[in-house]
């Protein structure tokens, strides 16, 4: 077993308990300090009525305040590949009490997700990542969004700059935001609705 399925995988207790100790550390305290979870989503640009797609939700960390931004009317679709990352999400989305949120396990790689589904995805503190190639990614998430959509990504990397991968896809690059980088898929939405009415 490779050591990215075996950390990932939710199938080898040693990997399990390290990725509990990450999503421990996700939540601590030096890092709810730190992180300015509102600033970095409004950075994202993350808008009341969106289908908003976080990937690698992790412990849940900007869960909650994503899917108040995303309001009533808007869907948040959680995601990670760890099974144990999902049973977290979900568990904190449960005592929240937020329904427009959706937990599921996908792997972001081969997502399962329709074309052109989504008006925003969030990359929060998921790239660069050695068990990520991020050409595959920056496509598989160029295919989901919307035309007209943002990929918000923010990396704590000095010195990474998804600009370069996101062109070789098809991305334009956005002005940086809040220290969130961003991606737009080319295209108008309301032209393309137009053409289908």
């Amino acid at each position: 077993m490779s050591l990215a399925k075996r950390i990932l995988g939710g199938q080898s207790a040693a990997g399990n308990r390290f990725f509990g100790r990450v999503l421990e550390w996700l939540d601590s305290p030096a890092r709810l300090k730190r992180t300015d979870r509102e600033r970095l989503l409004r950075g994202a640009g993350i808008l009341a009525d969106q289908t908003v797609l976080e990937i690698g939700c992790g412990s849940g960390f900007f869960t909650l305040s994503a899917a108040n931004m995303t309001g009533n009317k808007g869907t948040l679709y959680s995601t990670d590949i760890q099974p144990l990352a999902v049973e977290m999400t979900e568990k904190k989305v449960h005592q929240a009490g937020l329904t427009n949120v959706i937990v599921k396990k996908d792997d972001a790689m081969n997502s399962a997700f329709g074309n052109a589904m989504f008006d925003t995805v969030l990359l929060f503190g998921i790239v660069p990542a050695p068990f990520i190639s991020t050409k595959i990614l920056f496509s598989e998430i160029h295919r989901i969004l919307k035309p007209g959509g943002v990929c918000a990504i923010w990396t704590a990397v000095p010195l990474w700059n998804p600009h370069r991968a996101g062109k070789g896809v098809g991305f334009e690059k956005m002005q940086r935001k809040n220290g969130v980088f961003r991606l737009r898929k080319p295209g108008n939405p309301h032209k393309e609705k137009r053409a289908r009415d």
